[in-house]
């Protein structure tokens, strides 16, 4: 097969304008446009139709020459840009970002992004792409981009024995294959339907695939109508605007890719003259679809590091974030895209040099970058970065003394994500005493947190926390203690969400029959689980609920995030309403004393609230990392009486004890 004469469509470029506003639009609000993600499956089928037509418009005499050419083409047209993105997006997260769950993936989606791989980070994530923390990672999006450089690896390949003659189904049974599995994974997987290529390989072959059937026909500029290309539009609306995240891509992928396939078949073979070809040609579209590339790489780090500082809720903060995407886009378009690679010396380089020198490139970039995201506690700019007040997990520093009373006993804890927010208090009981300290702790997996049974059902959660109760069954014995800790009140926010419930919204939610329902439950599976671990060791202790706040103290303590609309809520609680929120868990706690007569139940508050008001700050440090959590100084405020706890618990066994051996000599 000869080279096919490649030409310019300009209506290509248009709908490009089309899918890249879409998905800026939708980053932005996803309720003024539902489906404008599926902005990207437009790209998809584009993306095979060009690339196919740009492999047969190289077809080099051997196979060695041909797919070495592909490769240079691809590194000088792609990295480049996204490069640059990747490094300065980097810095600026290296410099300011706190470190906290809501910023954990950041690191591992950036780092992956450099070999094209980070869709596959995000599809091992526990987060969905329609979750929203995903916000605030600003490397989210080179998914995408991760698709589509996988598919660079597998179908020039196929395509050349395609272009040969050869395995000329391949690419169709591929392309069925990935609809089968794109179908399964949809009803199963939620992150590997739409991240991963299995899932993603039809919607680029879709292309692939018309620019073979334009090979194979090679028509008159008259094959396709406009009610055709109406239809297309039709359909690529309807995904923009109907597009279920529950149900995709299949089904509702197949109207952006059929949409899209009837349009490029209506922009290559219908009449230049028609209105909808003429429409998507209009400079203003054009120059939007060139830019693209460049707009896409760069929106989804803006919004994010809107989201990160002042904020992205306002009509005024949307206007701007969308307008300052622009600013380097246009400069990555116009100094990468175009001026680089068309250098003098990109362009005498041949082919291998260029391919081996851009992978040299990318390594040196990723070794950087990785560099400095393992130093960024250096050079971080964030109050936050203070460890010794701000994070219990790390900041505490050992200071042993000849006091051993603990010596040989283990405190096993267990909870959620709170149980590892006392680390610090944790570590200073096992320096003073010499006990030692166990800590399984996984988000979202609290047993006895009083408000929700955890173990009803069979899940990650429920399975894990199954195990490390018979991890203590095993190997505690009497003198051990087991200490539950969770979060035992009703959240009044989260480390992403942009408008708190109110208290009267949560008070409602407390009162509600499903509140009840759920405590009662709750209670009764804590209960059985209490007296289980009774029949171990009579030393039990749990934690009464902590204040709970809208207020979230890492993304409010630096000059560049305090105006957020995060962060215009109030610093303190009444103390009154604190107890009001949490007596019905405390109710529910002394019904389980009543039954687990060993129990000792431990309450905060005395010490983190005086009479009137429970504050976030003492003397200007912060007690909580965020609305709920505990800060590495709200552990060494709440030490002292947590420690007494642990020695008035244990020392009333033994008086026991010793009361028993008094009678018994009587």
């Amino acid at each position: 097969m000869t080279a096919t004469k490649q030409s310019y469509i300009p209506a290509i470029d248009g709908l490009r304008a089309l899918a890249v506003l879409s998905v800026m639009i939708f980053h932005l609000n996803s309720n003024w446009l539902p489906g404008g993600f599926t902005g990207v499956d437009i790209f998809f089928v584009i993306s095979g139709y060009v690339v196919a037509r740009s492999l047969a418009g190289h077809n080099h005499a051997s196979f060695s020459q041909y797919i070495v050419a592909f490769y240079r083409r691809r590194i000088v047209r792609l990295f480049p840009a996204l490069l640059a993105m990747l490094l300065i997006s980097s810095a600026i997260v290296i410099l300011f970002i706190p470190q906290a769950w809501l910023s954990n993936a950041i690191n591992t989606t950036g780092l992956a992004a450099f070999f094209g791989v980070s869709n596959i980070a995000l599809a091992l994530n526990t987060e969905t792409y329609f979750s929203p923390s995903v916000e605030f990672n600003p490397f989210v999006h080179t998914w995408s981009l991760g698709v589509e450089e996988q598919f660079y690896v597998i179908f020039p390949i196929l395509f050349y024995a395609w272009l040969k003659q050869t395995l000329k189904p391949a690419v169709i049974m591929l392309a069925i294959a990935s609809f089968a599995a794109s179908w399964y994974y949809s009803e199963t997987n939620l992150n590997a339907s739409y991240y991963l290529l299995t899932s993603r390989f039809w919607e680029l072959a879709a292309g692939a695939m018309l620019y073979q059937l334009h090979s194979r026909y090679n028509t008159d500029n008259t094959a396709a109508t406009l009610p055709a290309a109406i239809l297309g539009i039709t359909l690529i609306v309807a995904g923009l605007m109907l597009a279920s995240k529950s149900a995709f891509p299949v089904p509702w992928a197949l109207l952006p890719v059929v949409g899209t396939v009837l349009v490029l078949h209506y922009f290559v073979r219908g009449k230049a003259s028609d209105a909808v070809n003429q429409f998507f040609s209009l400079f203003p579209l054009r120059y939007i679809g060139k830019i693209s590339y460049s707009l896409y790489l760069w929106h989804w780090p803006v919004y994010s590091f809107f989201r990160w500082s002042v904020g992205l809720q306002s009509i005024t903060e949307y206007v701007a974030a969308f307008a300052m995407t622009f600013v380097p886009a246009i400069a990555s378009y116009h100094l990468l895209e175009q001026k680089l690679s068309r250098a003098t010396p990109v362009k005498n380089m041949s082919a291998g040099r260029t391919i081996v020198a851009g992978l040299a490139v990318i390594t040196l970039c990723f070794t950087g970058t990785y560099l400095g995201f393992k130093g960024q506690k250096l050079v971080k700019l964030s109050e936050t970065n203070d460890r010794y007040e701000w994070y219990p997990y790390y900041s505490h520093e050992s200071a042993l003394n000849n006091n051993h009373a603990l010596q040989g006993r283990t405190i096993y804890v267990i909870g959620d994500s709170h149980a590892g927010a006392y680390g610090t208090m944790l570590r200073m009981l096992a320096d003073e005493t010499g006990i030692n300290a166990e800590i399984h702790s996984q988000g979202g997996c609290g047993a006895a947190n009083m408000r929700t049974p955890v173990l009803v059902d069979s899940n990650a959660c429920a399975d894990q926390l199954r195990s490390w109760l018979e991890e203590i069954r095993q190997q505690a014995n009497p003198q051990d203690i087991v200490f539950f800790a969770t979060l035992k009140a009703y959240r009044l926010t989260n480390q992403y969400r942009v408008e708190p419930r109110t208290e009267h919204e949560v008070a409602e939610q407390i009162h509600s029959d499903k509140a009840k329902a759920d405590r009662q439950h709750a209670r009764e599976e804590t209960i059985a689980l209490m007296q289980d671990i009774a029949s171990v060791t009579p030393n039990i202790i749990t934690d009464a609920p902590k204040p709970v706040f809208s207020y979230i103290p890492f993304r409010c303590s630096d000059w560049f995030n305090q105006t957020n609309p995060a962060c215009d809520t109030r610093t303190t609680r009444s103390t009154a309403s604190v107890k009001t929120f949490r007596q019905p868990v405390m109710t529910s706690l002394q019904a389980v004393k009543q039954q687990v007569p060993t129990l000792t139940i431990w309450d905060p508050v005395p010490v983190l609230c005086n009479d009137s008001v429970c504050p976030i700050y003492d003397d200007g440090t912060t007690m909580y990392f965020d609305g709920d959590h505990l800060s590495a100084h709200g552990n060494r405020i709440l030490y002292p009486s947590f420690k007494q706890t642990i020695m008035t618990m244990l020392e009333q066994p033994m008086a026991a004890q010793h009361d028993a051996r008094q009678s018994g000599q009587d």
